[in-house]
């Protein structure tokens, strides 16, 4: 990194939010001083910094790191926390008004004066504070998100490493974090996949961008059954020349479409084992697109026999359940004489029709 100038103290007035931060990635106008300042009090914990700068002041050892735009703006490259803590604090900017009220209440406990002007360190081009926030935000004590971490690394690759092949990419950008080449290559290939399914409107599903964890579809490339389905060659290719731009609709469908009570079809992370059994058994994929069931679908992964097999022992141990309850369960009621027809008529159907079925053979 270029040798930096000194400290110079700038006018809060004068600082302005960085609209190509990676944690601001998500926001559909980062250049909206609203809309940062809304993101930042949704995720970034700046109300405790506001806390801590308005009971003991703003703590001058950690400058902000800046550089000046094509316009001659300061733009704050690392700091943009204590810019928004600042701003707040000093009633330069509004706070959305689904926070106005708390805002209020931390401005009115101020003990010590808000800075109007900030300790800054200027640097001659962004360029040079990249690879400094990786060490900070990735391997340091101030770690991003998963998603932050990869649109940064993009940022890295397309400024430093435009020339080199793939690997070679991968293996320099592992070098600047300090971390494995096979983890920097599943996070540039889980942002191309988010950055499609982004570009395609997420194919028109109810989904949000708020709605995607990013991790989830990092921890999907892992199975090679998931992502030999989606097309890719691997779990770190990064063009997806062959990608299956279906198939990445359906995974966007199960892993993050809410139903009304907020549920996704394949629920928790560690279910993705099973969703990569489904993906490489044509029986169960056809399960799990008509029915939705996740479950359900799984069972068809060692073939339609072994699923009906399956189901049927479960269902004989559910029946072994309510006839042990009915030991210690009184009274009963019309209720439960209705299920128990109900039960009693459909396994006499399925009885029924696997007799027939053999006497067809």
């Amino acid at each position: 990194m270029t040798t930096p100038q000194k400290i110079r103290f700038i006018p809060t007035a004068e600082l302005h939010f960085d609209p190509e931060n990676p944690r601001f990635y998500r926001l559909n106008d980062p250049s909206s001083v609203e809309a940062v300042i809304e993101e930042m009090l949704d995720d970034e914990g700046v109300q405790e910094l506001m806390l801590s700068i308005g009971q003991k002041g703003y703590f001058e050892g950690e400058p902000l790191l800046i550089v000046a735009d094509k316009n001659g703006k300061w733009i704050v490259v690392e700091g943009n926390r204590r810019l928004a803590a600042s701003k707040l604090l000093n009633e330069e900017i509004k706070p959305p008004k689904r926070r106005s009220a708390s805002i209020k209440l931390i401005r009115e406990e101020v003990q010590q004066k808000p800075p109007i002007e900030l300790p800054c360190i200027i640097y001659p081009t962004r360029r040079e504070v990249l690879r400094y926030l990786g060490y900070r935000h990735i391997t340091g004590i101030k770690e991003w998100d998963s998603l932050s971490k990869a649109r940064y690394l993009a940022q890295l690759r397309e400024e430093f490493y435009p020339d080199l092949d793939r690997q070679a990419q991968l293996k320099a950008l592992a070098n600047d974090i300090g971390s494995k080449q096979d983890y920097v290559g599943k996070l540039l290939t889980a942002l191309s996949l988010y950055q499609r399914a982004e570009g395609s409107k997420f194919f028109n599903l109810p989904i949000r961008a708020e709605d995607i964890e990013f991790s989830l579809i990092t921890t999907a490339l892992y199975y090679k059954q998931i992502y030999t389905w989606l097309g890719l060659e691997s779990s770190t290719d990064i063009e997806m020349s062959n990608l299956k731009a279906n198939n990445l609709e359906s995974a966007f469908s199960w892993m993050f479409a809410k139903d009304q009570q907020g549920r996704t079809i394949l629920g928790e992370s560690r279910n993705l084992k099973e969703l990569a059994c489904i993906v490489e058994s044509g029986d169960a994929l056809v399960v799990l697109k008509d029915t939705g069931n996740l479950s359900e679908a799984f069972l068809y992964t060692d073939g339609p026999q072994a699923a009906l097999q399956t189901a049927m022992e479960q269902a004989d141990e559910r029946m072994r359940v309510i006839w042990n309850m009915l030991q210690k369960t009184r009274p009963f009621s019309e209720t439960h004489v209705d299920i128990a027809e109900v039960l009693f008529d459909r396994i006499r159907d399925v009885r029924k029709y696997i007799r027939e079925k053999l006497d067809e053979e």
